[in-house]
C-alpha cells in the first residue's frame, strides 16, 4: 500500500497498548507518512491509564508525529441511556464510544475518504482475529476507507521486539483504555483496583442490572464476580475461552 515514498493520508487509530506502540513504531522504521495518531477516551479508563496515554503522546511527538485525544460522552452516561450494559456479542460500547468519535473526526479531515486506517490487529492475538487480512478496502465500519492492518503476521515476539525499541514499557496486559472490559477473565478481575470496583457498583445499582451476565460467571454483580476471581474454582469458559476468542469488535479495542 505505501512503500515510504508516496505521501499517502495514513491515520494511526491507537489504544497505546502494545500492538498501538508495535504499529507506532513499525510505521516510523518504515517511514511510512503518518497524518495523525488518534486516541479515543472512553471515560471508562483505568485509574493512572492518563499517565500512560501523555507517555505514548510524548513518545510521538518525539518523532514529529501529530497526535489528536478524542472525547465520547463516557460510559456511564451511556449505559444509564441504554439501561444496559454491553454484552459479549452486542459490543455497543465500541461503536459509541470509539467508533463515532473517531469517524466525526476524520469526516472533517478527510472529506473524500482517501485516509487508509491503520490499526495493530494481528492474527496471534486471538481465535477470533486469526483470519484478519492485511487489507480491508471500502470498510462500512470506515464509511469506505482502507483499513490496513500491517501487523497482521506478526507473532508476539515481533510486537514485542517493536515495543522495546520503542524505549516505552511493554504492558502485561491489554490496553486499559476501558476497563473493566465485558469481556474480562479472571486475571482481568484481579488487577481491577477498588475504585473500579465501586464504579462498577454504583452503576450496577443506578440501572438494577449486572454488567457482567450471571449464568456465564454464577455470580450476580461485581462483588460477587470479585470473590469468585479470587477464591472460586478455575472455570475454562471464562478464564480460557474469553482470553483466547479476544474482543470481536472491527475497531482494535484493547490494542
Amino acid at each position: 500500500m505505501n512503500d515510504g515514498g508516496c505521501k499517502e493520508m495514513n491515520i494511526i487509530s491507537s489504544s497505546y497498548g502494545n500492538d498501538s506502540i508495535a504499529l507506532i513504531q513499525w510505521a516510523l522504521e518504515n517511514d511510512i507518512n503518518i497524518f495523525s495518531v488518534v486516541y479515543c477516551d472512553t471515560g471508562w479508563a483505568s485509574p493512572g491509564w492518563s499517565d500512560r496515554v501523555a507517555r505514548c503522546e510524548a513518545y510521538c511527538h518525539s518523532h514529529n508525529l501529530k497526535t489528536v485525544r478524542l472525547e465520547s460522552e463516557g460510559m456511564e452516561n451511556l449505559i444509564k441511556k441504554k439501561k444496559g450494559w454491553p454484552s459479549n456479542r452486542y459490543q455497543f460500547c465500541t461503536t459509541y464510544l470509539k467508533l463515532i468519535p473517531f469517524l466525526r473526526w476524520v469526516e472533517s479531515h478527510d472529506r473524500g475518504a482517501i485516509a487508509n486506517i491503520l490499526i495493530g490487529k494481528r492474527r496471534a492475538e486471538s481465535k477470533n482475529r486469526r483470519d484478519t487480512q492485511e487489507y480491508q478496502k471500502h470498510s462500512e465500519y470506515y464509511l469506505n476507507r482502507t483499513i490496513w492492518h500491517p501487523l497482521y503476521l506478526h507473532s508476539n515476539a515481533d510486537r514485542d521486539g517493536l515495543v522495546r525499541r520503542s524505549g516505552l514499557e511493554l504492558l502485561k496486559h491489554r490496553s486499559l483504555e476501558c476497563n473493566p472490559c465485558v469481556n474480562a477473565n479472571r486475571s482481568d478481575f484481579l488487577r481491577l483496583k477498588t475504585k473500579e470496583v465501586e464504579k462498577v457498583n454504583r452503576l450496577e445499582v443506578d440501572i438494577a442490572k449486572p454488567m457482567f451476565r450471571p449464568k456465564r460467571y454464577m455470580a450476580f454483580g461485581i462483588y460477587a464476580v470479585m470473590v469468585w476471581a479470587k477464591y472460586g474454582p478455575k472455570r475454562k469458559d471464562i478464564e480460557e475461552v474469553l482470553e483466547d476468542e479476544g474482543c470481536g469488535s472491527p475497531f482494535g479495542c484493547g490494542l
